[in-house]
């Protein structure tokens, strides 16, 4: 931990301030505690990451989602074109010189990206040991800050200028309070922005596979259905690669004929590795909605946040921003 995440962090019971009750040099802090000032909760450092959590329920993703990201912690060279994808119209330039919050960071892919477009400070919180994986592939970088830390009860202060949460918010129990309490972190002008599953173009998922996952693949021991979701990886990478990338590529008039197109061609760049992360990270959930356009627009609404933009991406999900407006304090 380094001490210039004290100036945005608060308690996650209380909203208290927060402090470092021993001196510690400038450098990284490895082992410690924080006490808040209001309730005097105390909360450790391990490792270099402070632990902020409280009355978290939903362990059983956070355990299953860690796993993932632990067995899975490689930085691809295409995750910064699929991030700028995910956040568009949001470029480069808007992250400079800006405080910015990775709701959900997993193993910290976006954190690195961020950090390198050169944003003033990247705090990424995640509920999930993975949590290490974010640290060791992130603390090289004198701007990006690793939190331990939940949705629901985010520790921080109203302090972020921008807040993106990736595939994330739809495997919470309830998705639209984890996106209240997200928003309620803005500035004033501050932007939001998510991805989540759509409703929208994913009927075969949400009749077929979703019931598959839901009773049978979300309950396997992660070791065994990691070994179970590889051959399905295998056949679809070899199917993105021989089929779906050739015929968008070369024979365009044919794409219309092929089945879930905008997303397979989509991943047909994505080498085997990447795809089994991908198929595992489908089935391994315990809770997984398919949002509609309705829900995602009324979540922006019920925030309060103007200049909303949703957009079907690849034709099975929502990408969404949103700003909150000049002099608006959300509670």
């Amino acid at each position: 931990m380094k001490k210039a995440l004290l100036d945005i962090l608060a308690c996650p019971v209380c909203h208290g301030e927060i402090q470092l009750p021993e001196p510690h040099s400038d450098g990284e802090i490895l082992e410690g505690k924080l006490v808040c000032v209001g309730c005097g909760k105390k909360f450790p450092i391990r490792e270099g990451i402070p632990q902020l959590m409280v009355n978290f329920k939903e362990a059983s993703t956070a355990e299953r989602f860690g796993y993932e990201w632990k067995n899975f912690p490689e930085l691809s060279p295409v995750y910064e074109m699929q991030f700028l994808d995910w956040i568009r119209p949001i470029s480069k330039s808007f992250f400079r010189e800006k405080v910015i919050l990775d709701a959900g960071c997993g193993k910290g892919r976006h954190l690195r990206i961020a950090s390198r477009f050169g944003a003033k400070m990247v705090v990424g919180i995640d509920a999930s040991e993975a949590v290490g994986v974010a640290y060791a592939n992130t603390k090289d970088l004198p701007n990006v800050h690793v939190i331990q830390g939940d949705i629901y009860h985010p520790p921080l202060r109203r302090s972020c200028d921008y807040i993106y949460s990736i595939g994330v918010l739809h495997h919470l129990s309830q998705p639209d309070q984890g996106f209240e309490r997200l928003s309620s972190l803005l500035k004033p002008r501050g932007t939001i922005s998510v991805w989540v599953y759509g409703k929208e173009g994913n009927g075969w998922i949400i009749y077929l596979v979703n019931p598959l996952r839901k009773f049978i693949t979300s309950k396997m021991p992660l070791p065994v259905l990691e070994r179970f979701s590889y051959p399905i990886a295998l056949f679809l990478h070899l199917l993105c690669k021989f089929i779906y990338r050739p015929l968008n590529l070369h024979l365009k008039p044919l794409r219309r004929f092929l089945f879930y197109n905008d997303y397979l061609f989509y991943i047909s760049n994505f080498n085997l590795r990447e795809i089994h992360s991908i198929v595992f990270d489908h089935l391994l959930a315990p809770v997984a909605f398919y949002l509609s356009k309705d829900e995602v627009v009324k979540w922006f609404e019920n925030a309060g946040l103007v200049d909303v933009h949703v957009e079907w991406h690849n034709r099975n999900s929502w990408r969404a921003n949103g700003r909150l407006a000049q002099g608006v304090t959300r509670s």
